[in-house]
């Protein structure tokens, strides 16, 4: 696991640090809930992150 840097022109305390971070996060839970396997929400992140959630219909 390797820190991210923030998104250019993120202020701390505004928010979540990139935009990925809401992505990976719903795909963390959803994996762990059994919605999806690990090995779809990585095909989905890998392929193209902005629209993984809606691929594996989680948006």
């Amino acid at each position: 696991m390797f820190v991210e840097p923030p998104d250019p022109g993120h202020k701390p305390g505004t928010g979540v640090n990139n935009a990925k971070d809401p992505v990976e996060t719903k795909l963390h839970t959803a994996v762990c809930n059994g919605k999806i396997t690990l090995a779809q929400a990585q095909q989905a992140i890998t392929t193209d992150w902005t629209t993984a959630l809606a691929v594996l219909h989680l948006a």
